[in-house]
């Protein structure tokens, strides 16, 4: 009975220390500490600074030196803190704070001094710690949070003043904390709160109630901590976790409940921590981990199973802590380091290795 007792708790041991290493052997395991969602390409950074990337690559915005398609993740490089993914191009940070640049570059967009495409990352320049990519164009903050702009500035969305495209990073000799690219509209946030946007306004887009193209930055809203931009809408958070949208909504990507324009910031929700914009839909984080989607959904990337647009956010699931809304995909983080990704797959930009798109979010595997 002794020796049955002895080989019982025996094996309880082995189990708890099998247990142990391997929970130890877990948390050694990199996570995913950045993602972002490009027009149809996926970019992602590990905790380790190895940079992945998969989807659409015509132009070479996945910088593996190829321009063919690839349909699950492969390893960039390394030593990455950052990724930015646009609608043909990709940013990213380095470890040592350079900024590098790769993708199509037809407007300057990779800030080399060039309009040649990169299929390799190239080094555009030294101290940068905040970066956006839009359709075709760059902005990116200094480390003394000073913003510098390149690429298309047909519509202003540079903010400089004039419409001639920059094909090398150039200071718009303003600070700003936070910074958004989208198709033509540009959205920032100052130290102090302070929402500032410019670029195109067809609908509202800018929410000055205008709908006048502005040439360079303008005040437009106070007490705001977050802000995403997509084709043509944007979205806030202000300081007491409210939601605001405006601009575009002919797919309910406003999240009113309507599918009329908004020229004005308008409230939606509170209770939020993080926004997300896609081409025409939206994403945004409760501060329980609670996952919202609405808008565009002909590609399924609301994840909500169905395929019909929402004009109202819809409850996703649980436990997420990091979002990327991409052209007709999303990409999200769960607490638990785990990537999941959902919507259109055309090009394989999902990351599972098919090309059929998925309505509601699957887990994608990195390694």
């Amino acid at each position: 009975m002794k020796d049955s007792n002895r080989q019982l708790i025996i094996s309880i041991i082995a189990v708890l220390i099998l247990t142990l290493v391997n929970s130890c052997e877990k948390e050694k395991e990199p996570i995913v500490v950045g993602i972002s969602a490009g027009y149809s390409h996926s970019m992602l950074v590990k905790s380790d600074g190895t940079l992945w990337g998969w989807g659409y690559n015509n132009s070479g915005q996945l910088g593996d030196g190829t321009t063919e398609n690839q349909y699950s993740p492969v390893q960039i490089g390394t030593d990455y803190l950052g990724v930015a993914a646009g609608g043909g191009h990709s940013l990213g940070l380095k470890n040592d704070w350079t900024l590098w640049a790769w993708g199509s570059n037809t407007n300057g967009q990779v800030g080399d001094g060039t309009e040649e495409d990169r299929n390799t990352p190239v080094q555009v320049g030294p101290d940068f710690h905040k970066i956006t990519a839009g359709t075709a164009y760059s902005m990116a903050l200094k480390t003394d949070n000073s913003i510098y702009v390149w690429g298309d500035n047909n519509y202003y969305q540079l903010g400089d003043s004039t419409r001639t495209d920059k094909s090398t990073p150039e200071t718009l000799n303003q600070e700003f904390s936070a910074i958004a690219a989208g198709f033509l509209i540009s959205v920032a946030l100052k130290d102090n709160g302070t929402l500032w946007t410019w670029g195109w306004d067809g609908e509202g887009e800018l929410g000055d109630d205008i709908e006048e193209n502005n040439m360079v930055p303008v005040q437009i809203g106070t007490d705001f901590v977050a802000i995403a931009v997509g084709y043509s809408h944007c979205l806030g958070i202000k300081d007491d976790g409210s939601l605001w949208a405006w601009g575009y909504n002919d797919y309910g990507q406003i999240g009113d409940g309507s599918y009329d324009a908004v020229k004005t910031p308008k409230q939606i929700g509170v209770g939020f921590m993080a926004v997300a914009a896609g081409w025409a839909h939206s994403l945004a984080l409760k501060s329980d981990g609670s996952l919202w989607a609405w808008g565009w959904n002909a590609s399924g990337q609301l994840g909500d199973g169905t395929v019909y647009n929402q004009p109202s956010p819809v409850m996703i699931g649980y436990n997420y802590n990091m979002i990327s809304a991409g052209g007709s995909h999303s990409m999200a983080v769960k607490t638990d380091g785990t990537l999941w990704v959902w919507g259109k797959n055309q090009r394989g930009q999902v990351g599972d290795g098919t090309t059929t798109d998925r309505y509601v979010p699957v887990e994608i595997t990195v390694n």
